[in-house]
């Protein structure tokens, strides 16, 4: 017979591998994802877009173009790559609380 301590165990065990999964997945989709923001810059009524962000003490500004949809595109990116970091914070949270319990 299986004891309520070793079922909890076990949960708390496959809980924990499940977080860690998660993370690491997470962990592969950030890396595929633009970090920064997108900056509009007007030259003569024109704008262009750039992705700014920052690479150790330098901001670094790439080049983005005046597409619309390619802006667009990155933004949509942008928003994701915001989304899984939460997501991420909130896993290690669990994985944290996990790892106390058992």
């Amino acid at each position: 017979m299986v004891t309520i301590m070793t079922l909890l165990a076990q949960i708390v065990t496959e809980e924990k591998h499940r977080i860690e999964r998660m993370i690491s997945e997470y962990e592969q989709a950030l890396l595929a994802l633009p970090k920064g923001t997108l900056v509009s810059k007007s030259v003569k009524s024109n704008s262009y877009y750039y992705l700014q962000y920052r690479q150790g003490k330098k901001t670094i500004s790439k080049y983005i173009g005046k597409d619309s949809e390619k802006v667009e595109q990155v933004r949509v990116q942008i928003e994701r790559r915001k989304h899984i970091e939460v997501m991420l914070n909130a896993l290690r949270g669990e994985h944290a609380q996990a790892r106390k319990i058992w």
